[in-house]
């Protein structure tokens, strides 16, 4: 038996996409075959590796590898559209087998029968492996022919249709946990779209404990919102106890607003307008604040100024100033959890674009042995009908909204976390119902 490591696979299951020739950690294979189709978005190579006995030149023990490409939209409009197709067809959770896995299986029985026929004195090992795509339409193969394959590997693979799930109900789940193996990076859109039959392994990659400038960003982004909340929350304060009468708050409003208002309406010409807008905003509050002084007999007034707001100038100084600085602050909480989540959802999808690069999870094995380099085994994995059911979507919303006004959480960007990347994804991970690891070497 031809025996085929965990790296040598995940390295067939990256090269797929090029077309490159086996070399480093796979020499010694060969591609035998090559097939695609634009109507359906299959793409497949086939890697041997052959194996003679001393003083004899016929081959008696091979392997041939079955790697499936997944999505590659730089294989053509056509054939990238085919694979979206699939794409949108799997979020559905079909019950019923889609295109481009019945021409899989067809192509997959073709060629097992063309290798034994062309090669019949020589014992055979056939493993199947895939990336994003190619992995879930190497489960669907693996459970068609489960007695031809000794082993099927797949890469942030986004897992099983109720239709296969269906079928391989028959062989329970500790059969398909010895062989099938699922490795995943944290959780994310695509690696918990479906239900996973095989062991799931998160790979522990480099790029989660280097140092990271989008991430400092992202937590320098974070506390400085939180103090914007903070010191608005502390002049509210202030107001409400005489402390403070949050002429400043107002006085910020009315540029703020003078300023929008002036590109609004001179999109081209704003920048030569803005500035005396911006001037006149700030003194007319300069003159409610006058006027107010005045009426109080603490100073003096213009009588052709006029105040921000007609009717707050009525209220008593104290209620005037606690009602500002009141606005001021909702208005901060709110602009501030929203940037903020804004913030969060923008880089879990850029973490997730970076994660899913098959070249980035090659690096995860050990080139000699082929082994993962800090596995960490799951007990189960999360998906996206479990999350559904359990609302995860409204709590994502709300948690990420408390995140963004709540200092020192574990799962939030802010200076705490500024050093500490992987522990702020373990914590995010840790929170999904269904994640739950088993033993880790991380």
């Amino acid at each position: 038996m031809v025996q085929v490591t965990d790296g040598q696979l995940a390295h067939f299951s990256s090269i797929v996409y090029s077309g490159d020739q086996p070399s480093g950690r796979t020499a010694g294979f060969q591609q035998y075959d090559y097939y695609s189709n634009e109507e359906t978005g299959i793409g497949v190579r086939i890697y041997t590796s052959f194996r003679t006995q001393d003083g004899s030149s016929a081959p008696k023990e091979a392997a041939a590898v079955f790697t499936w490409r997944g999505t590659d939209t730089s294989a053509g409009f056509q054939m990238a559209k085919a694979q979206m197709k699939c794409n949108n067809e799997l979020r559905q959770d079909p019950d019923h087998e889609i295109d481009i896995v019945e021409e899989a299986n067809n192509y997959a029985g073709d060629m097992l029968k063309r290798l034994r026929d062309q090669f019949p004195d020589t014992t055979w090992t056939f493993y199947t492996t895939g990336h994003s795509l190619g992995g879930f339409v190497s489960n669907a193969v693996q459970i068609a022919y489960d007695d031809d394959f000794v082993k099927c590997v797949t890469f942030e693979n986004p897992g099983v249709s109720k239709y296969w799930r269906r079928k391989a109900e028959s062989q329970g789940k500790q059969h398909w946990e010895k062989k099938v193996v699922d490795y995943v990076t944290y959780p994310n859109p695509i690696n918990t779209c479906l239900p996973k039959i095989g062991k799931v392994v998160r790979l522990q990659l480099s790029v989660h404990k280097t140092f990271s400038v989008p991430h400092v960003v992202r937590c320098l982004v974070g506390t400085t919102l939180r103090c914007m909340v903070l010191g608005s929350l502390v002049n509210l304060g202030l107001s409400l106890t005489g402390n403070a009468k949050g002429f400043w708050a107002a006085k910020v409003t009315s540029c703020t607003f003078a300023g929008v208002k002036t590109i609004a309406k001179h999109p081209l010409s704003w920048p030569k307008k803005i500035k005396p807008k911006m001037k006149r905003a700030a003194s007319r509050d300069q003159a409610s604040k006058d006027s107010r002084a005045a009426e109080q007999g603490e100073g003096t007034s213009d009588p052709k100024s006029k105040p921000l707001v007609p009717v707050m100038d009525r209220l008593p100084p104290r209620f005037r100033s606690a009602v500002v600085t009141g606005v001021w602050a909702a208005a901060t909480v709110f602009f501030s959890s929203f940037g903020y989540t804004t913030m969060r959802t923008g880089a879990h999808m850029a973490d997730t674009g970076t994660e899913h690069n098959i070249e980035l999870i090659v690096g995860g094995f050990d080139e000699e042995s082929g082994e993962p380099t800090v596995p960490v085994y799951m007990k189960s994995w999360p998906s996206h009908q479990f999350l559904k059911k359990k609302h995860m979507h409204k709590d994502y919303l709300g948690r990420t909204f408390y995140e963004g006004i709540v200092p020192f959480k574990p799962t939030a960007y802010g200076l705490h976390n500024i050093l500490k990347r992987n522990d702020l994804l373990i914590a995010r991970a840790k929170r999904l119902p269904g994640y739950v690891e088993q033993m880790s070497y991380a």
